[in-house]
């Protein structure tokens, strides 16, 4: 139960960046939308999640080179918007600028640290991220709304999610039961389920005209500075998933061109941490609005493409697993039948020898 708790909440913590918690996304993707409709997409997440996992535990996620850079493309933009989006939101409640670099710095420090780290801070970060828009949630009157049921919207936005959180999480797989899996992706849709409703139901009562508007409904409800606070906890926790994965893959590119190879090492992974904060912070100045805007829906895309890679290998995996297992079961029958034939021939009385027949009666 531990570690699928573990798994659920960095998932979600991955997941649940400054579009996601500050409702952009939701607003961006499915406008108007009734909140049950948009709730839906945490079954296709969850969904996704399994595959993820289970492909992760089987050694099945794609390695290739353009897997790679789709990876490493999506994963950047993620750090640039949770960079933006950490110094829309700490400036709005402080009007102090440049205190994204800060987090920024943290997040380094956290990735730096490992992946453990990345984990503690979600498990106790999630629950508070949850509250605070439970609190915001509880203060309004939800509307019945008569928009009718989207397949395609739910799906495509269960791909923008599930690229980085499904990374991510693919590691985690090698160290799960299968139960283990199974109870994670339960977990995980329950969550993210409640997420969505009550975050949508907030974009609704915005109108979906701000550029944040779980923020924007936390400071008509006098709410501002606990759920700008913990908008920027669900910023970090993105933020250092997506450096993570940034960093890794720049490390697998050193490791294969050799001049580089040296810089591949552990004792200057920090280096190339800190390095890429260098390099994206600079970026995240075009704005969270146009970060969001622009390149949010090449990301869903993205995510549907390495999924869909993901599924057909497993359906290979699973179809040569069932070859193999019928194959096996075949065989003993043959076996057996072999055995009975000859246990048959064996059991016939040998002819006697006539010769023998001849003697036997002159005698």
């Amino acid at each position: 139960m531990k570690k699928a708790l573990k798994v659920t909440f960095l998932y979600i913590g991955t997941a649940i960046g400054a579009g996601f918690s500050s409702g952009k996304e939701l607003a961006l993707f499915f406008g108007a939308s009734s909140a049950l409709n948009v709730a839906l997409s945490s079954v296709f997440m969850s969904l996704l999640c399994l595959l993820f996992l289970l492909a992760g535990k089987h050694n099945l996620i794609p390695k290739g080179k353009a897997v790679g850079a789709m990876i490493f493309f999506s994963a950047g933009i993620s750090l640039v918007s949770m960079l933006a989006g950490s110094e829309f939101v700490l400036r709005s409640m402080t009007g102090v600028p440049m205190l994204g670099l800060v987090m920024a710095l943290c997040g380094g420090a956290i990735v730096t640290l490992g992946i453990e780290r990345i984990k503690t801070a979600n498990s106790v970060l999630v629950p508070l991220i949850v509250l605070s828009i439970a609190m915001i949630f509880l203060k309004l009157d939800p509307q019945p709304s008569s928009a009718p049921f989207s397949f395609w919207k739910p799906l495509v936005y269960s791909g923008l999610d599930v690229l980085l959180g499904g990374v991510i999480i693919a590691d985690e797989g090698e160290k799960l039961t299968h139960g283990e899996i199974f109870l994670s992706c339960g977990l995980i849709c329950v969550c993210l389920f409640c997420m969505l409703f009550m975050l949508q139901t907030v974009v609704l009562a915005d109108g979906a005209a701000s550029s944040m508007p779980v923020l924007s409904m936390a400071e008509r409800f006098r709410l501002k500075p606990i759920c700008g606070v913990l908008i920027a906890a669900a910023i970090f926790t993105t933020l250092v998933s997506s450096l993570k994965i940034v960093a890794d893959k720049i490390c697998q590119l050193f490791s294969v061109i050799k001049p580089l190879r040296t810089f591949s090492a552990d004792k200057i992974r920090a280096l190339i941490i800190f390095g890429t904060l260098l390099v994206a912070y600079p970026i995240s100045f075009v704005g969270f609005d146009a970060v969001v805007n622009t390149m949010y829906p090449v990301m869903s895309y993205s995510g549907i493409i390495l999924t869909s890679l993901v599924a057909l290998k497993m359906l290979v995996f699973i179809s040569k697993r069932l070859a193999t297992a019928l194959k096996k079961n075949r065989r003993p029958k043959r076996i057996d039948k072999n055995l009975r034939q000859h246990s048959s021939f064996s059991s016939v009385p040998a002819r006697q020898d006539p010769a023998a027949d001849l003697c036997i009666s002159d005698a």
